[in-house]
């Protein structure tokens, strides 16, 4: 079962009015996807992109399984104060889907969120990416992950987030915050951007970026 953390420094709550770093306006970037990754089957044209729900429903839609990316089209906040945080429905097949954050230099084909430098995903297969600490294991590009987090699949809500303030990632699974204490996002002067790592034909996956409420209750969680 997911494992709870109750160790998350307390910061204001986490609804559209109270935090105003969350970006309710932010979407996938249709530029910045992967070819093989289209919005929903009814709004694939960029023209399409202001019509709900375009741009937050993305969707794999190649032969071949491969890892493709999409990023969204704001940056995480600046600020050393409050919480970022979006969370993703996993609405079609959940299998090798990674959520997280990047830069705008990570590839968006052959790699998933977490593998490169200066990135963080959390994976279906249950491991967080992206974190040197003790007691984790490396990848072969020397990578660090932390396995044997809770993994998720078809119907699920994941959670992905940031206290500005501790630098701590937060990670949630249905709503319950998971153990991430000493997992830090470092301060560095590239961007870090909301991003999901699509694999195969299947995957679909919709984003909220705070425009509805959360599963996961940031005032109680913290």
């Amino acid at each position: 079962s997911p494992k709870a953390n109750a160790k998350l420094e307390k910061v204001p709550s986490g609804n559209a009015e109270s935090t105003p770093v969350l970006t309710l306006q932010n979407r996938w970037a249709y530029s910045a996807r992967d070819e093989k990754l289209a919005w929903d089957s009814a709004a694939r044209d960029e023209k399409l992109e202001l019509t709900e729900p375009a741009g937050l429903i993305v969707q794999f839609i190649g032969e071949n399984s491969k890892h493709r990316s999409v990023r969204a089209k704001l940056p995480i906040p600046k600020g050393n104060s409050g919480i970022f945080y979006y969370e993703v429905t996993i609405s079609g097949d959940g299998d090798a889907i990674y959520i997280g954050l990047a830069t705008e230099q990570m590839p968006l084909r052959d790699t998933h969120v977490g593998y490169n430098e200066g990135t963080y995903g959390y994976g279906s297969s249950g491991k967080f990416w992206g974190h040197e600490v003790g007691g984790c294991s490396h990848w072969g590009n020397e990578r660090p992950y932390i396995d044997g987090q809770p993994k998720f699949d078809r119907n699920n809500i994941i959670g992905c987030g940031v206290n500005l303030k501790t630098r701590q990632i937060i990670y949630t699974h249905n709503g319950r915050p998971l153990e991430t204490t000493g997992l830090l996002v470092a301060e560095s002067a590239a961007e870090l951007y909301p991003c999901v790592s699509l694999f195969t034909s299947g995957n679909e996956i919709e984003a909220n970026f705070g425009t509805k409420p959360f599963k996961f209750n940031i005032a109680e969680g913290i």
